[in-house]
């Protein structure tokens, strides 16, 4: 997944610059998207003032709606709302982390909340029996909670290990590998190597030693925890 940030399109999880697949052009156009797409839409259709919120906020009390997306839903208390939506929800497929879909399920949530103790919820999405979007219809995670540890299982990132992502020399596999990792993968970035891996909880404080140590050699570059997959 590629990202623009500060003028460069990189990949959000190794940093490389973005490339066309066909062409190989690192120049891109941008579609807009997200709660400026949704903002457009409703403000040609809705009878009250429509707001994209710049900061986490609850709409006013006299009638207005407020577009934002998962970073303006905070801890506001119960909002009396008339009607809560949640849109696009199977764009948390799409995102980065290993807890993407469980931290989009909390998020919901939470902003379902507002519409305490009379008003309405919707979610719309393509796939209305997603067991994320199932979990929130029914107010029970639990189905989601158990589909999401045999995930992380299966992908060799189970519920409680750490993850890291270290990048350094090409000697880096061999040292990690002397840690015993639950999974490790290994891949290039010119000169660089970069292994992402998941460790025991009990292995951490001397995997941390350790990467210092070989920071120190020059083995290693920076080490990330928890890293955005």
């Amino acid at each position: 997944m590629i990202r623009q940030q500060e003028g460069e399109v990189r990949c959000i999880v190794c940093r490389a610059p973005g490339r066309c697949a066909v062409c190989g052009a690192a120049a891109f156009g941008l579609r807009r998207g997200g709660a400026e797409r949704v903002e457009e839409w409703v403000g040609r259709v809705a009878s009250v003032p429509v707001r994209r919120a710049g900061a986490p906020r609850l709409p006013a009390r006299a009638g207005e709606i407020v577009i934002g997306g998962p970073e303006s839903v905070r801890d506001l208390g119960l909002g009396e709302l008339d009607l809560v939506a949640v849109l696009d929800a199977d764009l948390a497929e799409r995102r980065p982390g290993l807890a993407a879909r469980e931290r989009a399920l909390s998020i919901w949530m939470e902003a379902v909340g507002w519409a305490r103790p009379r008003g309405r919820a919707i979610v719309q999405a393509s796939n209305p029996s997603d067991a994320a979007v199932q979990a929130l219809v029914r107010g029970n995670p639990g189905r989601f909670h158990a589909l999401e540890r045999e995930r992380r299982a299966r992908a060799g990132f189970p519920v409680g290990a750490v993850v890291f992502r270290v990048v350094g020399t090409p000697e880096l596999p061999a040292e990690i590998g002397a840690h015993e990792p639950i999974t490790s993968l290994t891949s290039a970035i010119g000169d660089r190597t970069v292994c992402l891996l998941a460790l025991e909880q009990h292995r951490v404080p001397a995997f941390g030693a350790a990467m210092r140590e070989l920071a120190g050699r020059g083995v290693v570059e920076r080490v990330e925890a928890e890293p955005h997959l």
